[in-house]
């Protein structure tokens, strides 16, 4: 599937940036693009200090901080007419010249984007505005991907006198590469408006951090708190490098960014991520993670990939899904387009097993109700927004037998709520290849490994010479399941029996989840046969197998055995 539409627990495959510099930054002996923070975070060139000293000099600055917006359209960004909007509630701090973390005053924005700092000081200084707003505990901020430890972005101005006295002093983001600090601001604003239009369903969803840096496809500089690396593309998770849930997003390709894929700008995706984080932190949610490319997915994936971006879409108040890729003079266009309400459904899967037609059902569910974008095909269910999200944080509650997060598990939540009755519920799946309550009202989770069983076989057709969707991409994962009845020592051995067997070709990767979307176990890299040695407790557990070729074009089918011993 697109990768914008998609949520990752931590890939598995680590895709590193080359070294290149990337404004002002350097490459560290590992080939990391690091940036220095004082290009981030530091005074615009220009302007002059006077000696520190004499008496305290009182002054009250004001002024307004705004930013570039790249809008999209049917055609991709806008980049010829970018728009001019105000940061709202975004973090404004008086600083001094001599120390980047010295803050002499520091307030909020208004809705105008209007600031007023009072403060007295000894020395020169200058003002900046940060890529910050909210307050404790609700704050979100995004995090420059390339400096170590991350800093908040920022726009700063020149050094300023003090013996000028009061000032005005406006506060601009622009798109210019290579800072491109109105990327930013545009996230932070994006995901600012999402937390509000969700505040009158939730009392409070805590911190959230966005890593973002303009150029940044793949680095080595950002871990998670367990000290993995992680991969900067478009994924959210709950383990972030300053502990708290966070959005990895992409920012083209430091090779290619006028012409490569950018994300700071696209609404919809990051929607798309946010309702992840709302998943994570306020619903249900066993997806297996890992990537995946529209090929059918365990339905539990298909539900938390499908259910975030109609949510996410709605938060925002449109069913139309862009992801655009180009920038400000290169070339752009639209690289993925799904309509909730009248888009083809993309994919390979079907009914609770494709994530698209989760998404078209999920917004069939809400749309035209209190609160909701208005429905535009006549189905049968408008249930008010707020109505809807009571239900989707009800699942954290949920037992047996729909104690597993998946599309039936949020029906019959809102038929227990009385929210939504089993016919309509029925309606709304067949139209989309299913049926409510499904066959037997449990999950169809993937294939069984029995311990000490016989190995299972499987294939996996990565390429083959042709996309099966040009859009989505390759199918890649084969996905089994354990079931463990008590503590046990279990290893997983993958075989690979593709004849004339070549890493470049016929790779495959061997991961073991939980079904809290929590990696238990690896065996990634070049060799043929892969091995996961584990002592895990009673529960069921998920075993991907994921085609990982260095070339898809030059990929080839691969088969393998998998066996739990």
């Amino acid at each position: 599937m697109n990768r914008r539409l998609c949520i990752f627990l931590l890939p598995a495959v680590i895709l590193l940036s080359a070294c290149n510099d990337n404004g002002g930054g350097r490459c560290g002996t590992t080939g990391n693009i690091v940036v220095p923070a004082d290009s981030v975070i530091g005074p615009e060139p220009g302007g002059t200090k006077d000696p520190d000293g004499g008496a305290p000099v009182a002054l009250t600055i004001s002024g307004n901080v705004s930013y570039d917006r790249l809008l999209v359209t049917a055609a991709g960004l806008d980049t010829a007419s970018p728009a001019n909007e105000v940061a709202q509630d975004v973090l404004v701090e008086a600083v001094a010249w001599y120390d980047l973390n010295t803050v002499f005053a520091s307030t909020s924005t208004d809705a105008s984007g209007d600031y007023t700092l009072n403060f007295s000081t000894i020395a020169d200084y200058f003002i900046r505005a940060r890529a910050q707003c909210g307050t404790a505990p609700d704050i979100d901020r995004v995090y420059h991907s390339q400096t170590s430890p991350p800093i908040v972005h920022a726009v700063p101005s020149p050094l300023l006198n003090r013996a000028a006295g009061s000032q005005t002093v406006n506060l601009h983001a622009t798109g210019d590469l290579p800072n491109d600090r109105a990327g930013a601001f545009a996230a932070l604003d994006t995901v600012r408006r999402l937390r509000a239009a969700a505040s009158g369903s939730f009392a409070s969803l805590g911190p959230l951090d966005l890593f973002w840096a303009p150029g940044n496809i793949g680095t080595r500089v950002l871990k998670n708190g367990s000290g993995q690396t992680i991969t900067m593309t478009t994924v959210t998770g709950l383990d972030g490098p300053m502990g708290n849930p966070s959005i990895y997003l992409i920012g083209g390709s430091s090779a290619d960014p006028l012409n490569s894929d950018h994300d700071e700008f696209d609404e919809s995706v990051i929607a798309h991520e946010w309702a992840s984080f709302l998943q994570l932190t306020q619903s249900r949610d066993n997806n297996f993670g890992g990537a995946h490319f529209g090929e059918e997915l365990l339905p539990t994936a298909a539900y938390s990939e499908g259910v975030v971006t109609a949510i996410g879409l709605a938060l925002l108040g449109t069913s139309l899904y862009r992801d655009t890729v180009g920038y400000i003079g290169g070339t752009t266009g639209l690289q993925f387009e799904f309509d909730m309400e009248s888009g083809v459904i993309p994919g390979t899967g079907v009914g609770y097993g494709n994530e698209f037609e989760i998404t078209r059902a999920t917004w069939d569910l809400f749309d035209g109700g209190t609160g909701s974008p208005a429905d535009g095909d006549g189905d049968p269910s408008n249930i008010a927004l707020a109505d809807f999200l009571s239900s989707f944080a009800a699942l954290k509650t949920r037992t047996a037998p729909y104690e597993v997060a998946w599309m039936p598990s949020l029906l019959q939540q809102l038929i227990d709520d009385t929210f939504l009755n089993q016919t309509d519920a029925n309606t709304i799946m067949t139209a989309q290849g299913a049926q409510f309550p499904p066959p037997g009202g449990a999950d169809p989770f993937p294939a069984l490994l029995i311990v000490g069983a016989a190995a299972t076989s499987g294939m996996l057709d990565a390429w083959s010479g042709t996309d099966p969707n040009s859009i989505l991409g390759p199918q890649a994962n084969g996905v089994f399941r354990l079931e463990l009845a008590a503590t046990q020592s279990v290893t997983i051995d993958v075989t690979n029996t593709t004849a004339g067997y070549s890493s470049l070709a016929h790779r495959l990767d061997l991961t073991v989840h939980d079904l809290e979307r929590n990696i238990l176990g690896q065996s990634v890299g070049g060799a043929p046969n892969k091995t996961v040695a584990l002592n895990l407790t009673a529960g069921t557990y998920i075993i991907r197998v994921q085609h990982l070729p260095a070339s898809q074009a030059g990929s080839m089918p691969v088969t393998f055995t998998v066996q739990a011993q």
